[in-house]
């Protein structure tokens, strides 16, 4: 058989639009990818070999149904991939290619708009939501730091953690980090990410701290989060030259498996509903009767005790990254300190169990007995947070019926965040010197500034 230019040309472009399904992401590589494959060959007989023209009509006819499926889910990406999810997109972090076992938002995004919670994400119930207008700003390496408003100075204080330092669902200005640089005159950089661990928030310091030339002294504030640091992703690589840096081969390949994942099609006809539902919610009835959600899992999880953290699988690797994180931060010349967020589930427990109002304990949780221990031993200081937010609650409720948590989700609003923000000076950084320094040459940076203009002047 003799393959002409022509025909060769011909059995090209059936087999892109056979095959154009699977390569958007449309349809799954294996094992529907079997079907483009079918389809090319019987193409590839009928048109070149079938001397029946009823084969090639029904050859085309499939033909044209791949390309009309390729073309809707590329237009579609445009608005269908928000309908199976109407969380502005936006605001979510995306694997980094470079890294792909951490985070980045999209860099230089200037979002405004409305947003509402993840629990009521999860449970797929619109009647569950509490929209709110939110502003979301990122830096050019995507981290949720204004550009017009950073200090020029190199920052006194790095903040290092998950999404509720991030301020998901929150605006700007209310997030904890830009309230304490704006009450306190601290320098502050946000460091924090979505979806980020222990260990994620390591490599984010280790990978970006250099950049950020913090001046010596600087405080560098790690906060964890009860709910789910002893369960996110943890990995052996603790040095810069050991992390799994992707070649520029894997980078391609990467780009490629993101780009199918976005598929709106694939989300909506053969991602099942259940792998977005890890934190399933729990609806409860507040006091004013209006609902308030839970997650699930993180209700299970604050009953742990301290013998459950020390025996859970990742126990071993938090110990070791808290041990890195020292020698880390001794290093780049930062004095860390830690800051533990309890879970909405362990502040309003009495909601979540039908208790008597206002009666959720104070008491420190399994976790944080161990992470008080844990740091002890590197010597950082420690703030477990459910006191001043269990007391903080009920004092917010009975001055303005607010919660410190979204309604509808499973991180603070802005009043929870300046209640964060308030209690982790107050307790653990008014009293540092190295920032009182800072400020202190900044003060006087300010005043060597007014009075060169006030030479100028005259």
């Amino acid at each position: 058989m003799f393959v002409t230019p022509r025909r060769a040309l011909l059995w090209t472009i059936l087999a892109i639009v056979a095959c154009s399904p699977a390569a958007v992401g449309a349809l799954p590589l294996f094992p529907a990818a079997l079907l483009p494959a079918a389809l090319f060959a019987f193409a590839v007989y009928v048109f070149s070999f079938a001397s029946s023209p009823r084969p090639a009509q029904a050859a085309l006819v499939l033909l044209s149904v791949c390309f009309a499926v390729t073309c809707f889910d590329l237009a579609a990406r445009a608005w269908l991939y928000y309908i199976s999810d109407d969380r502005p997109k936006e605001l979510s972090a995306h694997r980094w290619p470079p890294l792909p076992e951490v985070y980045r938002f999209t860099p230089n995004l200037r979002f405004a708009g409305t947003t509402h919670g993840d629990l009521s994400a999860v449970a797929m119930c619109k009647d569950w939501r509490e929209h709110r207008p939110v502003a979301f700003v990122t830096d050019e390496h995507g981290f949720r730091n204004d550009p017009r408003g950073a200090p020029a100075r190199p920052p006194d204080l790095v903040v290092l953690g998950d999404s509720f330092c991030v301020g998901d669902g929150t605006t700007q200005e209310d997030v904890f980090s830009n309230v304490l640089a704006r009450e306190r005159s601290l320098g502050v950089y946000n460091l924090c990410m979505d979806g980020a661990g222990p260990w994620q928030e390591y490599v984010n310091l280790l990978v970006e701290g250099e950049r950020l030339r913090a001046r010596e002294g600087a405080v560098l504030l790690w906060v964890l989060f009860e709910g789910n640091d002893l369960e996110d992703p943890y990995f052996p690589q603790l040095e810069r030259s050991q992390l799994p840096w992707q070649s520029a081969p894997e980078h391609l390949l990467y780009s490629f498996k993101e780009f199918r994942y976005r598929s709106p099609l694939r989300r909506l006809l053969f991602v099942k509903p259940d792998e977005a539902l890890s934190d399933r919610a729990v609806e409860r009835t507040f006091l004013d009767g209006r609902r308030v959600l839970f997650s699930d899992a993180y209700a299970k999880r604050r009953r742990r005790t301290a013998e459950d953290v020390m025996g859970h699988p990742n126990f071993g690797m938090l110990k070791a990254i808290t041990g890195a994180m020292r020698r880390l931060a001794d290093g780049r010349h930062l004095t860390v300190v830690v800051a533990l967020v309890p879970s909405k589930e362990e502040v309003y427990s009495w909601a979540l169990d039908g208790a008597p109002p206002w009666t959720s304990s104070e008491e420190p949780s399994g976790f944080s007995v161990v992470m008080r221990e844990l740091c002890e031993r590197q010597g950082f200081r420690f703030l477990d947070l459910k006191p001043a937010l269990v007391e903080a609650s009920r004092r917010a409720y009975e001055e303005t019926g607010a919660l410190l948590w979204w309604r509808d989700d499973t991180h603070w609003n802005g009043a929870g965040q300046r209640v964060a923000a308030a209690a982790i000076y107050e307790q653990l950084l008014r009293d540092l010197s190295s920032l009182d320094e800072g400020k202190g040459q900044e003060a006087g940076g300010e005043g060597k500034r007014q009075e060169a203009k006030g030479k100028n002047q005259n």
